[in-house]
């Protein structure tokens, strides 16, 4: 297969509060660690987070709509983040994005076709005519018809705005799609079928996907690979069967264990996160799970692990798996 996107050693931090105008604060708190990995083409790679883990920053910084601390992210052969605004328009025509909600990320008064048309103005491709034929074909693609092209946003349901937002990136052809929870504003029903839908289409037009979601299921069962996201961290990655059944870095354990268990009726949630006690205590020292672990070892405490291979035959950034300690 062909390498489509490399990740290599993206940090983002945000500034903390202190610094001066014209003299930043010198030390930021860190949204995204580390962060490694690689996309082939057609491929599907999910990445699982709880709220607060740093999905949405990873998607931006990919895209360069949030510029990393450090890091490259490297697309079709070319350094994203070494790239200026000028020079990344004509490279944004090969990877767009699904935003969670399109409320947010469209002008939710506008038309259909001026939302739909107005990606292929900016890119300049093609007379009016070809682009109204674009748009149409997009929307066909998609499952919906092209007299919603004189309706608003507001006026269309939450599912079909979501795949208004899906045809509009299609219009341009792209070789990446990144979704940031794109189903998470969907009723529960319509949830599997537009993941069925994003993986039809990698299957008919070779569209590498990543789908950065809150839960598992069911994004996973439909990706080749999983990654799983704590705290900024990219703490496992493998095959999206081997990791699901057969986790092996504590906190993906814990998290798919919660997620089978039922609700409780009696009150909200909780995350794994938000059981961890002291984890917000964590100083950039160490295993950022090292508070709530149940193996936690006295290097856990020292150092931060690497990605290392597992007995499962896919990678954990877990010390269990260090031979030498």
């Amino acid at each position: 297969m062909t390498l489509l996107l490399k990740v290599e050693h993206l940090k983002k931090e945000i500034p903390l509060g202190g610094g001066l105008p014209f003299k930043p604060a010198a030390h930021g708190r860190p949204v995204l660690s580390d962060v490694n990995f690689e996309v082939e083409a057609g491929e599907i790679l999910v990445i699982a987070g709880e709220s607060g883990s740093g999905k949405t920053t990873l998607a931006r910084s990919l895209g360069m709509l949030t510029r990393p601390s450090s890091g490259k992210v490297i697309f079709e052969g070319q350094d994203l983040a070494r790239k200026n605004e000028n020079a990344l328009r004509p490279l944004r025509r090969r990877f767009q994005f699904l935003f969670s909600d399109p409320r947010t990320a469209l002008p939710p008064q506008n038309l259909v076709s001026e939302v739909m048309l107005e990606p292929l103005r900016v890119q300049q491709i093609g007379n009016p005519e070809e682009q109204m034929i674009a748009v149409k074909q997009a929307l066909r693609r998609v499952g919906l018809n092209s007299l919603l092209l004189d309706r608003r946003l507001t006026a269309l349901s939450a599912g079909q705005r979501q795949r208004v937002a899906l045809a509009r990136a299609l219009t341009l052809r792209p070789a990446l799609i990144i979704g940031d929870d794109p189903t998470r504003v969907l009723p529960p029903g319509a949830v599997e079928s537009f993941f069925r839908l994003l993986a039809d289409l990698r299957r008919k037009d070779g569209i590498a996907f990543i789908w950065l979601v809150s839960r598992f299921q069911p994004a996973a069962s439909m990706a080749d690979r999983l990654g799983i996201l704590f705290q900024g961290w990219l703490v496992e990655l493998g095959e999206a069967g081997s990791v699901l059944n057969a986790p092996q870095h504590p906190y993906t354990r814990q998290w798919l264990e919660q997620s089978a268990q039922p609700a409780d009726s009696s009150g909200p949630a909780r995350s794994v996160s938000q059981d961890a006690k002291g984890l917000t205590h964590y100083k950039g020292k160490g295993c950022p799970f090292q508070a709530a672990c149940p193996h936690v070892m006295s290097v856990c405490r020292e150092r931060s692990p690497s990605m290392l291979a597992t007995p499962a035959s896919h990678q954990a950034a877990c010390f269990l798996y260090d031979d030498v300690r």
